[in-house]
């Protein structure tokens, strides 16, 4: 695995927004990448009045991320937001300039597919972290762990109140991200294999019948065959009639919601009967207000259980 280089305080960053158009709080994000040194460069589909769902058309998405990834003095990008459009331009990005000069990519969601493509076919270390549109929500947590992996600091992130299954202590590549995601690119030229890694999903708006038929294409392509570890970030179930339909309505309840996450638990360990990986609910990790704690996608990590906290050290 290449890992494009630390941070050091007086590099350049920029901000692109390449999915569905979103708002930003300008202040807390200069506030925040100034806090650790950085020079910001706002791309234009950050502050573009926006294309139907989109920040801009695909053209100028391209563009601007293109930019993004051709500037060498440029030595991180920051993604906006999610939602959809990432794929629309994903086969047209010329990544040649990237692969020769590696900088790091941090999003989640949507991004997802950048995060698998570049593992897949390039084998560069991406990041799976909060976005600019949700600066002004995260939490303390979300920014250290985040600037320990730009920066090389700790090495260590502890996930706390996760609760555990089978578990005995591995060591894997990370990878992974959205489940709605992964499961659309399954057979295409950014499905990137889990054999003898550690995979990590969460997800948003879809039911317990939604999730379950995605993890079975994950299941029937031998994603789980020779998986070392499951670990499940925050899945949002729609509140209402979340067994019958992919209805997707305004309410969802909190990551710690009883009914709905018992029943999310079950399903899970109902599916997985008869694999023998430690399964870890509980990180936080994906859509949640508040709680999503980076990853380093592509780093070799190793798991360890202290009580009800899973503790994930990255070695390289």
């Amino acid at each position: 695995m290449i890992f494009p280089p630390h941070l050091q305080k007086g590099d350049s960053v920029y901000l692109v927004n390449i999915a569905r158009k979103g708002i930003y709080d300008a202040g807390v994000v200069e506030k925040t990448l100034n806090s650790w040194g950085l020079s910001v460069i706002v791309g234009e589909t950050v502050t573009a009045k926006g294309f139907c769902q989109f920040s801009d058309t695909a053209d100028n998405r391209l563009a601007d991320v293109q930019k993004a990834l051709d500037d060498v003095s440029v030595k991180a990008i920051f993604f906006l937001r999610g939602g959809y459009g990432t794929v629309q331009i994903l086969d047209r990005i010329d990544f040649s300039a990237f692969v020769n000069s590696p900088k790091w990519l941090i999003g989640y969601s949507d991004i997802t597919y950048l995060h698998s493509h570049i593992n897949q076919n390039f084998g560069i270390a991406t990041v799976h972290a909060t976005m600019l549109s949700a600066y002004a929500t995260a939490s303390k947590i979300d920014f250290e762990s985040l600037e320990n992996i730009l920066f090389g600091k700790s090495r260590l992130q502890v996930f706390a109140n996760v609760e555990s299954y089978n578990f005995k202590e591995v060591s894997g590549e990370l990878i992974g991200g959205n489940l709605s995601i992964l499961h659309t690119i399954i057979g295409t030229d950014s499905d990137m294999s889990a054999d003898g890694k550690i995979l990590v999903i969460e997800d948003v708006f879809e039911n317990l019948t939604s999730v379950e038929r995605m993890l079975w294409a994950m299941k029937r392509s031998g994603k789980f065959d020779r998986l070392k570890a499951l670990l499940l970030g925050d899945f949002l179930i729609p509140v209402k009639d979340n067994e019958t339909s992919n209805c997707m309505v305004a309410e969802y309840p909190s990551p710690t919601d009883q009914t709905i996450q018992l029943a999310f638990r079950q399903m899970i360990l109902n599916f997985f009967e008869g694999y023998d990986f430690p399964i870890v609910f509980g990180l936080a990790v994906g859509h949640s207000t508040g709680r999503n704690i980076a990853l380093e996608f592509g780093a070799d990590v190793s798991l360890k259980m202290e009580t009800t906290s899973l503790h994930l050290t990255y070695h390289r």
